[in-house]
Order: structure tokens, then C-alpha cells, then sequence
């Protein structure tokens, strides 16, 4: 007989995971439609930054990405928990656990799992340095 973990244990292990393993920090930018059109009657879209504690690293585990196809454009992971991302989200790296800055680098999202109570794994590439 297997037992559910409760709604209370749930969340004691995320706010463990939180102050314990993310030590980083970052921007998940997503594009919102502002309401108003072009000339071409697109909508005009807004980038919005959500801040985000986070664990980020340059050296991803690339077997884990083998379902995205080209795993070599694969060039950083972020775990995080928070806002459910989608492909295509960028996210802007602030700060790492080392130091108070990181150089301003933009990553794509390329790939998600859902690590459920544990929050988001994504892969990264890299958009501008």
C-alpha cells in the first residue's frame, strides 16, 4: 500500500528545495499581446519579466534533452518553481550564488520538464551575448 505525501509535507519539501537549492537569480521574459494592433493587425506585444529564484547552470546534462532532437544547441539548464514556462520564453540571468552580478546573457527556452512539487527544468540556448 502506497500513501500520497499530504498537501502540508508537499509544501514543507518545496520551501526546503527553495532556500536550499536556489541560489540564483533571473528574469523569465514573457511576450504579452498590449491590446492594441499594427498596421498589418497583429497584435503588438509587451515583454513582461517575472523575477525568479532559481538554480542555473552552463554546463547542462545533455542526455536528459535527447527527446528535444539537436541536443548540441542545448547550452544551460535553470530549475526553478514558479510560473509554468512555454517554449519560445526567454529567460535573462541576474545573478549567480557565487557573486552579486552575472554578464547579461539571454537564454530561449528549448525544452521543459515538469518536476511537479519540484518545479521546472528547462533547457537553454543561447540568444545574445
Amino acid at each position: 500500500m502506497t500513501r500520497m505525501a499530504s498537501a502540508r509535507l508537499v509544501a514543507q519539501l518545496q520551501r526546503r528545495t527553495a532556500s536550499g537549492f536556489y541560489g540564483d537569480s533571473a528574469f523569465l521574459l514573457v511576450d504579452v499581446p498590449s491590446g492594441t494592433y499594427d498596421d498589418y493587425n497583429n497584435p503588438i506585444l509587451t515583454e513582461s519579466a517575472v523575477p525568479l529564484d532559481c538554480s542555473f547552470t552552463d554546463k547542462p546534462k545533455v542526455e536528459a534533452w535527447q527527446a528535444i532532437g539537436d541536443v548540441e544547441m542545448v547550452e544551460a539548464e535553470i530549475r526553478f518553481k514558479g510560473p509554468r514556462p512555454t517554449k519560445g520564453n526567454r529567460v535573462k540571468v541576474t545573478g549567480r550564488f557565487d557573486s552579486d552580478t552575472y554578464t547579461d546573457k539571454t537564454f530561449e527556452i528549448i525544452g521543459i520538464q515538469d518536476r511537479g512539487a519540484f518545479g521546472f527544468v528547462c533547457a537553454l540556448k543561447a540568444t545574445t551575448v
